[in-house]
């Protein structure tokens, strides 16, 4: 059961999860014609482990700063991996434009969208009181 006062940034941690989860599966799937491609199906484990569990692990005051080190460890590791894929993958000039709309650097916006979300949980653990 998810506790009241924290229940709508986990909503929205899970619904971004699933989001990215979702977007990564159709932009890069794992099986492509009947080849299992192993380079696309770690995030697309990673996402679906930040979809259905970590939202439980963010429910558990024991279990939250686990659930934050592993979601920062996460993002950290997609946003290195996303900004290297868009690198290494450039055409054209370097603009403004360019760098906004043919980059990964919107994806790299909606997963960095996850660390305050974390915080914000971990904040509401790390403030209630011990019972004695």
């Amino acid at each position: 059961m998810v506790k009241k006062q924290v229940h709508l940034p986990i909503l929205a941690f899970t619904l971004l999860s699933l989001g990215s989860l979702i977007l990564h599966l159709r932009v890069h799937p794992p099986v492509l014609e009947g080849k299992l491609r192993l380079f696309f199906l770690v995030p697309a484990v990673f996402a679906g482990a930040a979809t259905f569990v970590l939202p439980f692990m963010f429910n558990s005051k024991k279990l939250c700063p686990y659930a934050y080190l592993i979601n920062l460890a996460a993002v950290i590791t997609g946003t290195v991996t996303m900004a290297y894929f868009s690198v290494t993958h450039w055409e054209g000039p370097v603009t403004i434009m360019a760098i906004v709309f043919n980059s990964t650097l919107p994806d790299i916006v909606i997963l960095l969208a996850k660390l305050p979300l974390a915080h914000s949980i971990l904040v509401y653990w790390r403030a209630k009181p011990r019972r004695a």
